[in-house]
């Protein structure tokens, strides 16, 4: 991986870690109820986005089925995230978030059996030792 890139994961890697320890802040204090204020928060970011790289006819027009995945993704995504805010709420956040960490592995996996995408020795061994980190930090 490059270095824009490598900086880009680890900046995702910052928003989500923190996020998830802000997540764990509001359940503390509203329960189940943060969900709704997460998503809210999200409406602002997207929308900005969305006005600052497409244009309104780029956004509307195109693939229909990119479009549909899109929003499938956008409602199962929503889902795991109502599970965390769920979990979160019933559990200290050093267990609850290490425990749903293995979603990438689990994408690695599907996109190595349905888009024929190259899963290498290095990276079956880091999605094992993965697992057995989040069985650790789980106990």
């Amino acid at each position: 991986m490059d270095g824009k890139n490598l900086g880009l994961a680890l900046l995702v890697m910052i928003f989500w870690g923190v996020g998830s320890f802000v997540g764990k802040l509001a359940t503390n204090r509203i329960g189940e109820k943060a969900v709704f204020w997460d998503l809210l928060g999200y409406a602002p970011a997207i929308i900005l986005y969305s006005l600052i790289v497409f244009k309104s006819k780029e956004l509307l027009g195109g693939d229909k089925m990119g479009i549909f995945y899109g929003i499938l993704a956008g409602l199962i995504g929503s889902g795991g995230l109502i599970g965390f805010y769920i979990l979160l709420s019933k559990k200290e956040a050093s267990s609850a978030v290490p425990l749903t960490a293995l979603y990438p592995a689990l994408t690695a996996i599907l996109a190595f059996l349905f888009l024929k995408e190259q899963l290498t020795v290095t990276k079956g061994v880091g999605i094992v030792l993965s697992a057995i980190a989040l069985y650790l930090l789980g106990v």
